[in-house]
C-alpha cells in the first residue's frame, strides 16, 4: 500500500507536466489545425488521441477514462465525432479517421515536445521508471479495462514520450480503484466531485447536484449564506475512500519488491516537473 500511496502525487506531478504543458507552448498552432474539422475545443481528443490513432477505443472505455462525465453525455460526444468524419468503427473498435490522424499526430507530438523539455539530462532516471511502470502495468487486473487497453497500445520508440505513455497508464490504475472505492459507498460521480473539492478545502456552490445529494446524506451541510462544507461523517467518508483507494491500487504495486518499489519512488522523485 505505501508504494502506491507515495507514487501516486509523483505520477500525478509528472503527468500533469505533460498534459498541462501542452497548450501553454502548442496550443495556438493545435487549435488552427482543429478549426477546419469543426472542432471548437481540442476536449474530445485530449486525453483520448493515443487510444483512437491505435483503433483502440469502444464507448464503453471511453465513458471508463471519464468516470465523471454522465455516461449519455459521452455516447453523444462519440456519435458527434462520428457524424462530421473524426472516428469511425472498424472491427468493433472506434479508430480516428483520416481527417483527424494530422491533428491527433501532432498532439503526440506535442506531448513528446514537452516531455523531453522536461526530462532531458535524466535519462538513468528515466529508463528505471519506465521499465519498473512497465511491470506495475502488466500486474494489473484486467477488469481494469482503461489501463488494460492502454498498456496494450502499441509502444512509442521516443524514450520520453514511452516514460508519460507507462505514466499515464499508472493512472489509469489508481483511477479505476478510486472509481471503485467511492462506487462501493454508493456515492454518485457529481457528489463524489463535490465531495472531493470540500474535502480538499474548495468552495462549492449549494446547488451544485452533487452538494444537493451529500447533503441528503448527512455528509455535507448546507446553511446558506455560509459556505458548504462537509459534516465529521463526510470528513470520515472522504479519508476511508482514499485508504480504500491506497489499499486496492497497492495490490497492483505490490508486484515489485522491496528494492525495486524504493527505486521506483527514487526515480519518480528525481523527475523534475511541477504539475
Amino acid at each position: 500500500m505505501q508504494t502506491a500511496q507515495q507514487a501516486a502525487p509523483e505520477i500525478d506531478r509528472l503527468v500533469w507536466t505533460v498534459s498541462r504543458g501542452v497548450a501553454p507552448k502548442h496550443g495556438q498552432r493545435l487549435r488552427g489545425l482543429a478549426a477546419p474539422l469543426e472542432l471548437d475545443s481540442l476536449d474530445p481528443f485530449s486525453s483520448t488521441a493515443d487510444f483512437f490513432l491505435a483503433t483502440a477505443a469502444t464507448a464503453d472505455l471511453i465513458a471508463r477514462r471519464m468516470p465523471y462525465r454522465p455516461r449519455d453525455d459521452v455516447t453523444a460526444r462519440l456519435a458527434a465525432l462520428t457524424g462530421i468524419g473524426l472516428i469511425e468503427e472498424r472491427n468493433g473498435k472506434l479508430g480516428a479517421t483520416a481527417r483527424v490522424r494530422p491533428l491527433l499526430e501532432t498532439m503526440r507530438g506535442c506531448e513528446t515536445d514537452v516531455a523531453t523539455s522536461a526530462w532531458t539530462g535524466h535519462e538513468d532516471q528515466m529508463a528505471t521508471v519506465t521499465t519498473l511502470a512497465r511491470t506495475v502495468a502488466l500486474a494489473a487486473p484486467d477488469d481494469h479495462v482503461v489501463a488494460a487497453v492502454h498498456r496494450g497500445l502499441p509502444s512509442v520508440t521516443d524514450p520520453y514520450l514511452l516514460l508519460f505513455d507507462r505514466l499515464v497508464t499508472l493512472r489509469y490504475i489508481r483511477q479505476h480503484d478510486h472509481v471503485a472505492a467511492w462506487q462501493v459507498h454508493g456515492l454518485t460521480a457529481p457528489g463524489m466531485v463535490a465531495m472531493t473539492a470540500l474535502w480538499q478545502g474548495e468552495t462549492v456552490n449549494a446547488d451544485h447536484e452533487g452538494v444537493v445529494s451529500l447533503a441528503e446524506r448527512g455528509l455535507a451541510t448546507v446553511n446558506p449564506p455560509d459556505p458548504v462544507v462537509l459534516t465529521a461523517a463526510g470528513m470520515s467518508l472522504r479519508g476511508e475512500i482514499e485508504v480504500d483507494t491506497n489499499e486496492r491500487a497497492g495490490r497492483t504495486f505490490d508486484v515489485l519488491d522491496e528494492g525495486q518499489a524504493a527505486a521506483l519512488l527514487t526515480g519518480l522523485r528525481s523527475l523534475p516537473g511541477s504539475g
